[in-house]
């Protein structure tokens, strides 16, 4: 398939470095699995500049998606502007899948799937193994009912069981080539990127949405 990573433009840029910015990890994290289960994987990050919606589409048909994944590391202050896009990217590729994850769609997913009909499908949770499987199920036709981790219209939204967690982080490999460094930096200008080593929390902090995805601590060699 023909997989487009989109990365939306902030809704709300208060916390932002002016004219710095960083790339977006966790799409690059699907990107890695994704590209390695075949498909041929495009990353648009609308963020950089930021992108108006007329370049967005421009870029994303350029693409010519079969499905487009949208996700973002600040997802609550992103998703009006992802729900104001999707109706547009439907109407532009109506037969393209449509797939939303993060941190937001993933606590949500019910009321996300209620205003935006356009969806196909919500990954929620980690994403390195649940998003390939999704994509291999769409593209045979498979029942979404039998992949773990994701919510759709079934027609009303409706949630399968939790995705198993990630026990082996170095099994999902990250995308770095899909982005060009140069673009990147943060604190002056100096070229940056983002390095995860460890993933999860034991605790129960009710200010933390870390235990809503994963409460083992791991770790990367």
């Amino acid at each position: 398939m023909r997989i487009t990573l989109l990365h939306p433009p902030h809704t709300a840029i208060g916390s932002r470095v002016p004219r710095e910015n960083l790339p977006p990890f966790g799409l690059l994290c699907l990107g890695g699995p994704l590209i390695d289960a075949g498909h041929e994987v495009t990353l648009i990050n609308a963020d950089l500049a930021p992108m108006d919606t007329r370049e967005i589409l421009v870029r994303v048909a350029d693409s010519a998606p079969d499905a487009i994944l949208i996700g973002h590391s600040g997802s609550t202050s992103a998703h009006p502007t992802v729900a104001a896009l999707l109706p547009i990217l439907r109407a532009q590729h109506p037969a393209a899948h449509l797939i939303y994850g993060g941190v937001y769609p993933t606590y949500h997913w019910a009321e996300v799937l209620r205003d935006c009909p356009d969806l196909t499908a919500i990954v929620r949770g980690e994403g390195e193994a649940t998003t390939p499987r999704l994509m291999a199920a769409l593209a045979a036709g498979e029942d979404l009912r039998r992949v773990n981790g994701i919510a759709f219209h079934a027609p009303a939204p409706h949630a399968t069981a939790p995705a198993p967690m990630i026990t082996d982080l170095e099994a999902h490999r990250v995308g770095w080539e899909l982005i060009d460094p140069a673009h990147y930096g943060y604190w002056g200008g100096h070229r940056a990127v983002i390095l995860q080593f460890s993933r999860g929390c034991p605790h129960l902090c009710t200010y933390c949405g870390q235990r809503g995805f994963w409460t083992k601590w791991r770790h990367r060699d």
